[in-house]
């Protein structure tokens, strides 16, 4: 075979196998935007589905009371079930403050108080009038050493829910932990006479009568314990005793 046709004849294979690689690339490009072009409009109807998901699901009714459901679930001790629970509830429901009251309470329970304030501080922002908010706060805030402002918390809850035993007992707690037994003891029995039977009252209501030297009334308060059933510290008895024994009868 001639050069001159053999040259030509190997320059038309070259051509031929590069353009055949060229079409078949092309095609593959066009295949990929295709397919790229068939994701997008994909996932931009699933943005849409879920954009039409949310605005249903805003604000809507639940058919079970989310706050019972987070109050059982604390309950039965799965605090880690009650804060995602509270957090999906206040994810499709922003402005329900009495949820983050629930958020934060069980956030306490599952050991994270810093992050239960933050719930705390949220409910204060969207409602101002549920005691049961401030109450939990001021619990939170004693945890953690903040006696002074845990205080202002169980203020503002009797202001809110006069009637609340135990926002007099933790109220009379804190001034006992500062040594102002005389205020504990009055935030103390005010909580007694609301409810007789508080456990959360007799012990540190024992404590601070001690300290007031108040002995018979310490006493007495040891009698109504027991008639409540409910136990007191054998330290503080002892304690109490061994200056003041029990009046026989």
């Amino acid at each position: 075979m001639p050069s001159k046709i053999k040259l030509l004849w190997v320059a038309c294979i070259l051509v031929i196998f590069f353009g055949f690689i060229y079409f078949s690339m092309l095609g593959q490009i066009d295949v990929a935007r295709q397919k790229g072009e068939a994701r997008a409009t994909q996932k931009s109807r699933l943005d849409e589905k879920q954009k039409e998901k949310k605005q249903k699901n805003k604000g809507r009714t639940f058919k079970v009371d989310p706050i019972k459901e987070i109050k059982e679930l604390n309950a039965l001790g799965k605090y880690e079930e009650a804060v995602k629970y509270a957090e999906g509830v206040a994810t499709l429901n922003p402005d329900r403050a009495r949820i983050y009251t629930w958020w934060g309470i069980s956030l306490v329970k599952a050991g994270k108080r810093s992050e239960a304030i933050e719930k705390f501080v949220r409910a204060d922002e969207l409602d101002q009038t549920y005691a049961k908010t401030y109450l939990s706060w001021g619990l939170t805030l004693a945890m953690d050493g903040k006696v002074k402002e845990a205080m202002e918390k169980y203020q503002k809850a009797v202001e809110l829910k006069p009637e609340s035993s135990n926002a007099y007992a933790y109220w009379g707690a804190a001034l006992g932990q500062l040594n102002q037994h005389a205020q504990a003891v009055e935030k103390l029995e005010r909580a007694l006479e609301i409810n007789p039977k508080n456990a959360n009252v007799f012990g540190v209501l024992i404590d601070s009568l001690f300290h007031q030297k108040m002995y018979g009334q310490a006493w007495n308060t040891v009698k109504k314990a027991r008639e409540a059933k409910v136990t007191i510290a054998e330290s503080s008895l002892k304690r109490l005793a061994d200056v003041f024994p029990e009046p026989s009868g």
